[in-house]
């Protein structure tokens, strides 16, 4: 009897392990799709941890290309965000993400932008955070070095030169240091989200009136968090009232 029982915690010890191991191997993230919960592999999922913790553009570009491949607009353009967010210059996401506006059901919703308004937005988003953090300290040395052939300069010569050196690197460095500054309060407090169901309804900002359907993909601004949902701005300026389980925000999601 006891030789029974010795084996039979045995025989439960290996089963439980064994459904153990089986269960970890199968171990996934879940999220939101078309309304349903979906299965991420787990190999997806170590990667959106990875990707969440380094905070790295190409990581999250990665992700964005696996979403797409999945047919998930919504989570791939939530990725591709994230990766201009952290590099606004890479143009890897930056086309993708323009590539998919295009095909989506809601691109009549993305107003066309005039010529110069495209090449400021170009413009700015050439110039990231790192690049302006280097265009910064460039432009503070060569301020530095005018000032001191302005302070050695020849007293009996003109100083028209030197002065107007000086007074172009100084314009250019505090340019440079605000626009650093409003890149790196976009990027901490972006009012970005996507869309990730496949359709849902946009509620009127004062009632539950159905204004249209919106659908995967379709990039909102977040104006106001309210109990269940987001007031939001869409690309045309339209304001409306989403889900807060239909959209997943760029910061924090």
């Amino acid at each position: 009897m006891k030789w029974r029982l010795i084996f039979l915690c045995i025989f439960c010890f290996i089963l439980g392990e064994a459904l153990f191991a089986q269960t970890d191997s199968l171990k996934t993230s879940q999220y939101i799709n078309s309304g349903e919960l979906t299965q991420l592999p787990d190999s997806l999922d170590k990667a959106i941890r990875e990707a969440e913790h380094k905070k790295n553009a190409d990581l999250f570009y990665n992700l964005g290309v696996d979403f797409f491949a999945r047919g998930d607009i919504g989570m791939a353009n939530l990725y591709f965000l994230k990766a201009l967010n952290i590099n606004s210059a890479h143009s890897q996401a930056k086309n993708n993400l323009n590539l998919s506006i295009r095909y989506s059901p809601d691109a009549d919703l993305y107003p066309e932008h005039l010529f110069l308004v495209q090449v400021l937005y170009k413009v700015l988003d050439f110039f990231s955070v790192n690049r302006l953090a280097i265009f910064v300290l460039i432009f503070l040395f060569l301020s530095a070095l005018a000032l001191c052939w302005l302070l050695f300069y020849d007293p009996e010569k003109e100083r028209a030169l030197p002065i107007l050196v000086l007074a172009l690197c100084l314009i250019i460095c505090i340019a440079s240091s605000i626009t650093l500054g409003i890149k790196l309060h976009h990027q901490k407090h972006n009012p970005n989200a996507v869309v990730i169901l496949n359709q849902t309804n946009l509620l009127s900002p004062t009632s539950n009136n159905v204004i249209q359907t919106v659908h995967s993909g379709l990039i909102v601004k977040i104006v106001q968090s309210e109990n269940n949902h987001y007031l939001v701005h869409l690309p045309n300026g339209q304001l409306g009232r989403l889900k807060k389980e239909a959209v997943k925000t760029v910061i924090g999601s």
